[in-house]
């Protein structure tokens, strides 16, 4: 049975101990970087411990003309942003990206009041998180490169906490390991400039997905993602979020939702059956449940191979559109070119 409850005032308390659980509104203090970390047994010193921690708001943009993947990432000894475009139009696709341990990069605490930002030479992402006045913006200005047109724009995700309800969970990734992420999609509007071309999103046919993830991950870490949102031809608002990864307690404490114009039902365990090594063909993509049955057709991705050391970060993320059914409240809902991703993510950090 799904655990399923009011959050506290504070995920972690002042010894540590971290609260688990799918909390039916945002938390008022998602202060995970406060969390007793343990080595060997012993905790470690807040500042070692702050070197563990994984910290990111990631947007996933979809534009009747353009999907965007934009990224904001701490992951305590090196940071990194990017701003992964997919013409939908003509299919052409180009990233954006900086890497570095001494990026000027700012993750939020808190997605109340408080901003997130990407700085560097000819790049800059800024995100303000004001989810107490029911909106969170982004400022995007990147100069062009050779094969990459300059990106410029300014939109609008509106989060209206009386009408769309978040999924929020904090969950065990291993012994003394937590993860808490919020998660919801939202009417999205604004404008944007790819190199020399107007790039409208009309609010009711674009949509923002956002991911807000803070985690004490294990050294190795692995997990499988997919996520959409679209308008069926009623008019009605769908949005589908599943995740697979190291918890092995899926069935009462996951990331999976499905949204029906804002109203929110919880899942149980999601299924991915996808070739790891053709990533670009089809995949399935369930609920145990039943409640969620698609296929999604990749036409392209964003993919990463990162090796520093130690440290190595492999994964495919598709975009492409996804088909079939999903159940809610028992009652079938017909999902068909709704656009968004799939992700298949393998580390070691």
């Amino acid at each position: 049975m799904l655990d399923i409850k009011a959050p506290p005032a504070s995920l972690v308390d002042a010894s540590g101990h971290v609260v688990h659980g799918i909390f039916d509104r945002p938390c008022p203090r998602a202060n995970l970087d406060e969390a007793r970390v343990d080595w060997l047994d012993w905790p470690l010193p807040r500042a070692l411990a702050r070197l563990r921690l994984k910290q990111w708001q990631h947007f996933a943009l979809i534009l009747p003309e353009a999907f965007l993947g934009v990224a904001v990432v701490d992951l305590g000894f090196v940071s990194t942003s990017w701003c992964f475009v997919h013409d939908r139009v003509t299919g052409a696709a180009h990233e954006h990206k900086r890497l570095g341990p001494i990026l000027d990069l700012q993750v939020a605490g808190d997605l109340w009041h408080e901003r997130s930002w990407a700085r560097a030479p000819a790049y800059r992402v800024e995100i303000e998180s004001a989810l107490d006045a029911g909106e969170h913006r982004l400022e995007l200005a990147i100069d062009g490169a050779p094969g990459r047109p300059a990106i410029e724009g300014s939109l609008r995700c509106l989060h209206d906490l009386a009408a769309i309800r978040p999924m929020v969970v904090c969950m065990p990734v291993g012994p003394g390991r937590s993860m808490y992420s919020h998660k919801v999609a939202l009417p999205l509007e604004g404008e944007l400039r790819l190199g020399g071309r107007r790039v409208a999103a009309p609010r009711g046919s674009s949509f923002a997905i956002l991911d807000v993830h803070k985690a004490y991950y294990p050294r190795h870490t692995w997990w499988l993602w997919s996520t959409l949102a679209g308008r069926t031809a009623g008019g009605s608002v769908i949005a589908v979020n599943l995740t697979r990864n190291m918890n092995i307690d899926d069935d009462r404490i996951n990331e999976n939702a499905l949204w029906v114009d804002g109203a929110i039902q919880h899942l149980g365990p999601a299924r991915f059956d996808h070739d790891r090594d053709a990533p670009l063909r089809p995949w399935k993509v369930g609920t145990v449940d039943g409640a969620v049955d698609l296929t999604f057709t990749p036409v392209g991705e964003r993919k990463e191979e990162l090796r520093l050391g130690l440290f190595r970060s492999v994964f495919h993320q598709p975009h492409g559109t996804y088909r079939g059914t999903v159940r809610f409240a028992g009652q079938p809902v017909t999902i068909d070119g709704f656009f968004g991703i799939c992700e298949d993510h393998d580390s070691i950090w």
